[in-house]
């Protein structure tokens, strides 16, 4: 939705030093390190990475 374009999938085996489990919550973090994200709405964390990466993608030569 972020980007208009459809971002393809690939259903793989896990491949070495990939981590058997993956957390996108930062609950544990906020629990107990009492951290608090900057940032915790996904769609614009999206976007701004995708805007950062067509930045510096048309900045290389």
């Amino acid at each position: 939705k972020v980007t208009g374009h459809p971002v393809p999938e690939t259903a793989a085996p896990r491949r070495g030093g990939d981590p058997a489990v993956l957390v996108a919550s930062a609950a544990t973090a906020v629990e107990r390190l009492g951290w608090t994200p900057s940032r915790a709405d996904l769609a614009g964390i999206i976007a701004d990475a995708w805007q950062f990466a067509r930045r510096e993608d048309t900045a290389t030569p």
